[in-house]
């Protein structure tokens, strides 16, 4: 009889930890910024080459482009670019896409990159790629998206010097305890 004593005890205990360990949990989230590094440092260099625009980084594709057709062609346009990602979007006084402009960290095109250039470029916006390593400056970044305007470039740059650029101080990394992440 103390034998079966001894069993419901350690079997009830048994259950109650299993109970403990296995309760629901509320989820918890963490800011997490959207940029960060060089990243960063190119939004703020976009934001000076163009005063008069709007520069988003980060945009979804499905928000910048609209499949044409119906039915199953619609539905597999749209399947090419769900889940796809712009590095910045750029947009006039209008809020019309002027550009998208990526910062590249690799030498080449990837396969996929250069199928998403083409759709943008099938809906008659032009893709800029600038490469990570080769930041560009103010005035090369003016010049690249509206090409035209290259003569009020000189005026520009005389009135956005280099010379008293924005203060970037990069946050320092989050230190992430991945041990006891799900506690």
């Amino acid at each position: 009889m103390a034998e079966l004593g001894v069993f419901l005890v350690i079997l009830g205990s048994g259950l109650l930890g299993w109970f403990i360990l296995n309760r629901p949990r509320p989820a918890r989230f963490r800011a997490r910024p959207i940029l960060t590094g060089s990243a960063l440092e190119f939004l703020f260099r976009l934001k000076r080459a163009l005063p008069e625009c709007t520069v988003c980084p980060q945009v979804a594709a499905t928000s910048l482009l609209e499949p044409l057709g119906v039915g199953r062609a619609r539905k597999a346009a749209l399947s090419r670019i769900v889940g796809r990602r712009v590095g910045y979007a750029v947009f006039d006084e209008e809020m019309q896409l002027i550009a998208v402009i990526e910062l590249d960290h690799r030498p080449r095109l990837t396969r996929r990159e250069a199928e998403c250039d083409s759709y943008f470029s099938e809906a008659g916006v032009p893709v800029l790629r600038f490469r990570q390593q080769q930041m560009p400056s103010v005035s090369k970044i003016r010049s690249s998206v509206f090409p035209r305007a290259a003569a009020t470039v000189q005026c520009a740059e005389q009135s956005m010097p280099d010379a008293a650029p924005i203060e970037f101080k990069p946050r320092a990394a989050i230190w992430r305890n991945t041990l006891n992440a799900h506690s």
